[in-house]
């Protein structure tokens, strides 16, 4: 095997083997391509792209001679298929198509014969490749993406140039990338930003972050994962740790042991969806504006501070407000997704309660938890006043040795008894659905929202601040409702543990040690590293100013652009613009194309001289290996009569001018190139017809 790897590298600079090589990379190409969309790619369809790519390099390294049969690839071709259509049904068209595209290209690439299937094969892995964008447009992919494009460039070069070395065809493929670079930039910001054709089907894997239920504890395992939620850039400075309550979900519906969002609002929010009717909400006071980059949750849920309404065009055509003063996207977030959202921190959340409302959210099991009954009723016939009687629950919290904690005990029976009484030990999620049931059995209504609480600020150089949500930010508090200020928020955390709400969850866990505890390696929980901790954030900061500059440039950015640009933006002032544009993406051209016109003209030149050369050696007068154009015109002028040497003088002499300005002057014009072909095309006509009557 070592003497036949010898021999393969020995012979790699032969044309047959940089062919060879093309196709070998064609098939690491398909390999790396597909296995980056595994997540959305079945199983088998990944398997058959394995074993076309061992075909390929068995073939390459001689263990196997010859391809597949038609007969085996089209029988296997019609089972692919019929499995692809079964799939299909369950995972959406979109999952089928791209399943069906790596098919076709795993089966291309097992019988290739000719060069039309290796054009095939490049142009289904162009698209394939943009098909990849569609699953992950993040930086890290991006640059995947556009290495794999580069590889492709590549293997057409090696395929079509096999006798250029390795190193000229990157060299070329790296320059024809370069060139092609501004152009590309160009056309990304002037070209209209169109809306998809199809919406991005939700990802098959598991994603972290909030649920529409909670059991007390779930979040504490959430906060265990130092992944990012959603970045909030802020125009101003943004609110204090202490009022950054981003809330996401509101859950009403309690069974004893676990919250959820109540079917009452599902119901609602699919009406909202049908008709496109808005919540509008009573909006006083102050505001601030910001930009959320929410991270994908397949679910259709926004994050935002209190109270909030989209701030621009964009936003407010593909977000809905719920009557629950909640975001929500129209389709569920599978990657990436910019939105502009507008606060009002003192407006108040006072919108009648109905009665159904009102129902929902006094609701509670008809048993269990007896102790806190008791409690509770004795405690509603101290005080009979709701803010007095909300006062002596949280002064239970105040008043008792509780504990804020990542590792609570397990309370599968009478859990708020238990919590309450005896462990007084827990996460937020423990507090919140103990004082909402509390608050419910004194008959208040109460629910829980959850969400995010703080963030890390990052002051960006200069630039408009942010805060970097993580989930271990995760958070759940209590939402009561009041007859003179309508929905008020409640933080039993608050009581227990200020450092989590002033400082965030890592300075809360100091004594504990809890923190991202199954994730020792975290570069968050190595942040008391200077040098990791610099390294985490400028890491951050690419992936920010992409996902907000790139990823988040929409028709609204582009509109904005185009004013900074323009100004007032008149028809006439497009037109300009486009005209602009045209005229530099031409420019941009030419600077490609005008040398190699330049040097195919060249090539002309010495194309007349060659035939002058070729007219000679048929009248018997060869070219002498030592002779130069002006030696063998001497050698001309000495042998035969002016008729025949005049022309062929005058032919070397525009040779050598053409020659010589080529290579030491980039001042010869297209038209003097033009003219002096004419002049070299009358001369070499002349020189035949002499040269054909001296030969008669």
């Amino acid at each position: 095997m070592f003497i036949r790897l010898q021999q393969k590298l020995k012979n790699q600079g032969t044309p047959q083997s940089s062919k060879n090589i093309a196709l070998l990379l064609l098939a690491a190409i398909l390999v790396c391509v597909s296995f980056s969309l595994f997540a959305s790619i079945l199983i088998w369809i990944l398997l058959l792209v394995a074993c076309a790519a061992v075909i390929r390099g068995a073939i390459y390294y001689n263990y196997y001679r010859h391809l597949p049969s038609i007969r085996t690839l089209n029988l296997l071709a019609v089972l692919s298929i019929l499995g692809l259509i079964y799939s299909a049904l369950s995972d959406g068209l979109l999952f089928g198509m791209v399943n069906l595209l790596i098919l076709a290209c795993a089966l291309k690439l097992m019988q290739m014969r000719s060069q039309k299937d290796v054009y095939q094969l490049v142009i289904s892995l162009f698209f394939l490749i943009g098909c990849g964008f569609i699953f992950n447009q993040s930086i890290g992919f991006s640059l995947f993406y556009a290495l794999m494009c580069m590889a492709l460039l590549l293997s057409l070069a090696c395929y079509h140039a096999p006798s250029n070395t390795m190193h000229k065809q990157l060299k070329t493929v790296s320059i024809l990338s370069l060139q092609a670079l501004p152009i590309g930039l160009l056309m990304f910001l002037v070209l209209p930003q169109l809306s998809p054709l199809w919406h991005t089907p939700k990802s098959k894997g598991a994603q972290t972050g909030l649920s529409e239920q909670i059991t007390p504890g779930d979040i504490a395992t959430l906060s265990q994962s130092s992944e990012l939620a959603f970045r909030a850039t802020f125009e101003d400075t943004p609110p204090i740790a202490r009022r950054r309550y981003w809330r996401a979900i509101v859950m009403e519906d309690f069974d004893g042991k676990t919250w959820k969002v109540h079917a009452y609002r599902h119901k609602l929010r699919e009406f909202q969806l049908k008709t496109k009717q808005q919540f509008k909400p009573k909006l006083t006071g102050p505001f601030f504006d910001y930009e959320v980059i929410a991270e994908p949750t397949n679910q259709p849920w926004l994050f935002a501070l209190d109270i909030a309404v989209p701030a621009d065009t964009q936003s407010r055509r593909n977000i809905m407000q719920s009557s629950d003063f909640l975001l929500f996207n129209r389709q569920p977030v599978v990657s990436k997704y910019q939105y502009a959202v507008r606060s009002y921190p003192e407006a108040l959340a006072n919108q009648a309660l109905t009665v159904t409302d009102k129902q929902i959210n006094l609701r509670l099991p008809e048993t269990g938890n007896n102790r806190t009954r008791e409690w509770v009723s004795n405690l509603r016939a101290k005080f009979q006043d709701n803010n007095k009687f909300v006062e002596a629950v949280l002064s239970h919290f105040i008043d008792n040795p509780f504990v804020y904690t990542l590792r609570p005990d397990v309370m599968l029976v009478d859990p708020v008894d238990r919590f309450l009484f005896d462990n007084q030990a827990g996460f937020c999620s423990h507090y919140a659905s103990a004082l909402a049931y509390a608050l419910r059995l004194g008959g208040i209504p109460a629910r829980i929202v959850t969400g995010y609480q703080g963030g890390e600020l990052v002051e960006n150089n200069g630039k408009s601040p942010y805060l970097s949500i993580y989930q271990y930010d995760a958070h759940a508090w209590v939402e009561t409702w009041s007859d003179n200020a309508g929905w008020q928020r409640i933080d039993p955390t608050a009581l227990v543990s200020p450092d989590r709400i002033e400082f965030g969850l890592q300075q809360a866990m100091l004594e504990e040690g809890s923190f991202l505890a199954d994730s020792p390696f975290s570069l968050a929980r190595l942040a008391n590293i200077v040098w990791l901790n610099n390294i985490r954030l400028f890491l951050a900061d690419i992936d920010y100013n992409w996902s907000r500059w790139v990823l988040g440039f929409n028709s609204q950015k582009q509109r904005d652009l185009f004013k900074s640009i323009l100004g007032k933006l008149t028809p006439e002032r497009l037109s300009i613009l486009g005209v602009g544009i045209v005229f530099t993406i031409g420019m941009l051209l030419s600077l490609f194309f005008l040398p190699h016109w330049l040097q195919n003209r060249l090539g002309t030149t010495q194309h007349l001289y060659i035939k002058a050369l070729h007219a000679f050696a048929k009248a018997g007068t060869q070219r002498a290996n030592w002779q130069g154009p002006t030696a063998f015109s001497q050698h001309i002028n000495e042998h035969y009569s002016h008729k025949v040497s005049d022309p062929f003088s005058q032919l070397t002499q525009l040779y050598l001018r053409l020659t010589y300005q080529k290579k030491q002057s980039t001042g010869t014009s297209v038209l003097s190139i033009k003219q002096c072909h004419r002049l070299m095309r009358g001369h070499l006509a002349r020189l035949k017809t002499e040269l054909l009557k001296s030969k008669a």
